[in-house]
């Protein structure tokens, strides 16, 4: 970033200095209670702070912020082959792959914190067309970020593959929770990657210590829940690959279709062989900015009890207070567990719910396009973790919107729950 401009004091512009304080005055205390909040008079003036403000908001725009598609799936599902498949195509992008062998999801965000405490392992491979290819032991976004910054020019776009035992939701969020402070690197999409021989296996195969391919359990509830569903809960675009297996059999097609949709039917499905896709399909789908995820058909003829989708419509909101209400009241409940008091707690006794269903529920993805006045806003959640930005209010969109992904989810109770925060008070 260029260095700033020279905003120094002016006294032609900026006015007197403000009186230097010792703390020894014997009227310090006068002293302090007549001064401004900051302490004194600006040394600068306000219009030369903002100029610097606005300065520094134009510097880190014109930095270029670096995509990251996370490819997701159970072990040989094909996602290595889709790497290659990418890394053949080019698309004139300059890739960095990133493959990482950690085995549990519990592990991603510890690393963090213990990455400065060994040595960090990264073996770099040309993969041809321009692409690289690294294995990075030491997991976290702050890896990735030096390791754009050390490649200047050199990376137009990160893939980066998990394993096939991830739960893909904690390194999602340590990506976006990270664009607040200003990094080289952006979530894009999540692709999932499904076997379409035995993902219904993986879907049912809960047993306490292995799953197909012997894979453990990381999860600790007792739902039936396994981490296939909340790599299809967690996708923006669902790749069933291996899909000759299904042709001619039309049947298992849909039943797999409606699988899958059960748990998700926010993201589109593609059929896959050898891991082969039009690149524009999983790449550049700008997925936790884009207002398009919402004109999809919702509907599907099967339900999987353990994760699924919740759909929401309601009336565009006339004012702001309507929304903040929207907010406070219903968004921030249903995702936070805890915010000072047990929300979950009192919304059971509020709205008579005793089933389990009301306590033991978990949101994985959020998504939401919501018009307030003339205004149009787009809302992205994972887990508890939920951002707003703005949006387009295209011609296709007539009410607001909300969409769900998780475990237990009583469409009743969460219909019920925003009917109490719209609803005018009397």
């Amino acid at each position: 970033m260029p260095a700033l401009k020279n905003f120094g004091y002016n006294e032609d512009e900026d006015g007197e200095l403000p009186t230097l304080v010792t703390g020894n005055e014997p009227d310090l205390q006068n002293i302090l209670n007549t001064c401004k909040p900051d302490g004194g008079k600006n040394i600068v003036s306000d219009k030369k702070i903002d100029l610097a403000n606005r300065q520094l908001d134009e510097d880190f725009g014109r930095q270029q912020r670096i995509p990251v598609t996370i490819i997701t799936g159970y072990l040989g599902a094909g996602k290595s082959t889709l790497l290659e498949q990418i890394a053949l195509k080019g698309s004139g992008k300059r890739l960095a792959v990133i493959l990482n062998e950690f085995g549990d999801s519990s592990e991603i965000e510890k690393s963090i914190s213990i990455k400065n405490n060994g040595d960090a392992y990264e073996e770099w491979l040309d993969l041809g067309n321009g692409c690289l290819c690294c294995s990075l032991k030491d997991i976290g976004v702050k890896a990735i970020e030096d390791m754009v910054a050390r490649s200047p020019g050199k990376i137009d776009y990160i893939l980066l593959e998990t394993s096939g035992i991830a739960d893909p939701a904690p390194i999602a969020k340590m990506f976006w929770q990270d664009k607040g402070l200003n990094s080289n690197v952006y979530i894009d999409g999540i692709i999932t990657v499904l076997d379409s021989e035995h993902i219904t296996t993986c879907l049912d195969d809960v047993s306490p210590t292995s799953h197909w391919h012997g894979e453990k359990v990381t999860l600790d509830d007792k739902s039936n829940t396994t981490i296939a569903h909340l790599q299809i809960a967690m996708a923006d675009a669902i790749l069933v690959n291996k899909s000759d297996k299904l042709e001619g059999d039309d049947s298992k097609k849909h039943e797999l279709e409606d699988v899958v949709r059960s748990i998700n039917t926010a993201a589109p499905i593609h059929y896959t062989k050898f891991g082969d896709i039009d690149l524009d399909l999983i790449l550049d789908l700008k997925a936790f900015e884009s207002t398009k995820l919402l004109e999809q058909d919702y509907t599907c003829t099967f339900h999987d009890p353990r994760i699924s989708t919740v759909v929401l419509t309601f009336p565009f909101f006339q004012t702001q207070s309507q929304y903040d209400i929207f907010i406070k009241e219903f968004l921030q409940v249903l995702l936070w567990k805890d915010f000072g008091v047990d929300f979950r707690s009192v919304l059971q006794s509020q709205h008579e719910h005793n089933d389990q269903e009301c306590k033991n529920f978990e949101v994985h993805r959020t998504k939401g396009l919501i018009v307030v006045g003339d205004e149009c806003r787009v809302i992205q959640g994972v887990r508890d973790t939920y951002d707003i930005i703005p949006g387009e209010k295209l011609p296709s969109v007539t009410q607001n919107k909300m969409v769900f992904i998780g475990k237990h989810l009583n469409e009743n109770f969460i219909r019920g729950l925003l009917d109490s925060a719209i609803t005018p008070k009397a």
